[in-house]
């Protein structure tokens, strides 16, 4: 269940700061700074200005920082890759709109295990229902047919000339394509109070998570 507390003052911002981690982003001026703490599970998203730090439970596990990539955070969401359990936030940035991060993936990170500061861009999520989607590497889409929305996967990741497959099929209006580990996840509004998150199951496409977003 999610849980957002918001904080204004130096005597608030002391859940945050406890975290022995986070302990060096805070300043003599603190007192000035504004934050919020979201939680989902075993995780922890905590906005100070407009940077954001994620927390499991051993500590910092990255942040986002670079002026096109803080801003305000929206959403901690955690999605399952395999027996992982993968959180990742929704900021809206003042110049690229709503944006996901997440750790790093594995195929990223060798080398950069211990990096607790490195965030990995995932892809969107729009304010409004979209025809297509391409991610930025260009080796998944998602597009709306009738009333549905598919999303696709590049046949062989090194020639984008062998075609795509099809990887979900959901009913509902197409809002954003995230990915991790190069699978992907489409983000549908399919009539929920929020926005729905579906990956590519055993049988079919399978309902991974929601994003508290419309």
């Amino acid at each position: 269940m999610k849980k957002t507390v918001r904080f204004m003052t130096a005597a608030a911002l002391a859940c945050a700061l406890s975290v022995p981690a986070l302990a060096h982003a805070a300043t003599p001026a603190s007192s000035a700074l504004k934050a919020s703490v979201q939680t989902e599970g075993d995780f922890a998203a905590v906005q100070i200005e407009k940077q954001v730090y994620v927390y499991d439970k051993s500590g910092q596990l990255y942040q986002t920082k670079g002026k096109d990539r803080i801003g305000e955070l929206q959403d901690l969401f955690v999605l399952p890759y395999g027996p992982m359990q993968v959180p990742m936030i929704l900021i809206k940035n003042d110049k690229n709109g709503y944006m996901v991060f997440s750790d790093l993936w594995p195929e990223f990170a060798v080398g950069k295990e211990t990096d607790t500061v490195d965030a990995y861009f995932s892809g969107r999520v729009h304010a409004a229902p979209r025809d297509k989607v391409v991610s930025r590497t260009g080796h998944h889409y998602a597009e709306r047919i009738g009333n549905e929305v598919v999303a696709y996967t590049a046949n062989d990741f090194t020639d984008l000339k062998k075609g795509f497959h099809e990887s979900i099929r959901v009913k509902g209006e197409l809002r954003g394509l995230i990915l991790f580990d190069c699978c992907p996840y489409l983000v549908v509004d399919d009539g929920q109070e929020t926005l729905s998150v579906y990956h590519a199951g055993e049988n079919g496409a399978e309902l991974a998570g929601s994003i508290e977003f419309k």
